[in-house]
Parts: structure tokens; C-alpha cells; sequence
């Protein structure tokens, strides 16, 4: 954690840097202010999601639905998880992590992230209104196994990871 900490603030303080040279470092920090005041309630309620969640022992029904022995079950399950998250990249990261420590296997987690980041359906009326149905038709034709897929791969060849 703390290498990304790094990472990322040695980014931002390169760009801010950058910014000011420009003359637009002002505008810069509005925009990020604004950013996070508004993504800071949905933050907010996902922690506490995570920490309830985490705080109820949910790891027997974890482990029996998401863990290494679950299968094509555990995958398919997954998926359609990792499709129907709703609120962007926080959520889908806190679900994702929430199941690493509670004792899913590899092969769901990689079907859950799969899934979200290409089924994600909260996106489709937007991809509908902006780049027809047809697009959208060929879209899901292609990605549809994708995170079956992702999740089999990972079974296959790293079941041996452990979380």
C-alpha cells in the first residue's frame, strides 16, 4: 500500500507541478476538489458496507459459493456479481477484495473483476444512447464468455494461489 501511496502522490505533485507552469494549477485543484466531494459520499457508505460486511462472518458462505472447490458454479456466480455491481471502481474493488479475505478462490475473484470491468450493464443504456444497439448487440456477442473464460484460466493455472 504504501508504494502506491508513493507512486501516486509523486504523479500528482508531477503534474500539479507541471500545472502550474502552465498557469491552470488552480483550475486543476477545483476540478479535484469537486471530483472528490462528489465520489466522497459513495466512498463513504462502500467502507461501511465493507466494514459491516466484514465484521458479519460471511466466509463459510463465501468459501462454499466463491472458494476454490466451487467450480463453474462459483465462476458463473461471480460474473453475474461482478455484472449487476453497481457504483463504479470502488465498489467493484471493495467486493473483490471483501471476497479475497473472506476466502474465495482465484478463479470467481478473476470472473467477478472479468465481468465487471466488461459486462457491466449499469454502462449499456448510455452505450445504447451513444453508440447504437447494434454496437451493443456485436459487443456482448463478443465479451459474453469473457469472464467465464478469465475464471477458467485462472483455475488452471494458478489454483495454487492462496489469499
Amino acid at each position: 500500500m504504501l508504494i502506491t501511496i508513493v507512486v501516486i502522490g509523486a504523479m500528482a505533485l508531477s503534474l500539479s507541478i507541471w500545472a502550474y507552469t502552465k498557469g491552470v494549477h488552480i483550475a486543476g485543484f477545483k476540478s479535484a476538489l469537486k471530483m472528490g466531494l462528489s465520489i466522497s459520499p459513495i466512498m463513504f457508505f462502500t467502507f461501511i458496507i465493507i466494514g459491516m460486511v466484514s465484521s458479519i462472518d460471511l466466509s463459510s458462505g463465501i468459501q462454499k459459493t466463491f472458494g476454490n472447490d466451487s467450480g463453474i458454479s462459483g465462476i458463473a456466480i461471480a460474473s453475474l456479481a461482478g455484472m449487476l455491481t453497481p457504483g463504479g471502481t470502488f465498489v467493484a474493488l471493495s467486493v473483490g477484495g471483501t471476497l479475497i479475505k473472506s476466502g474465495a478462490g482465484i478463479s470467481p475473484v478473476v470472473a467477478y473483476m472479468v465481468a465487471y470491468s466488461t459486462w457491466d450493464l449499469t454502462r449499456t443504456p448510455f452505450e445504447i444512447g451513444f453508440m447504437g444497439w447494434k454496437y451493443v448487440l456485436v459487443k456482448w456477442c463478443c465479451i459474453l464468455i469473457l469472464p467465464i473464460i478469465g475464471g477458467l484460466i485462472a483455475k488452471l493455472l494458478f489454483s495454487w494461489v492462496n489469499f
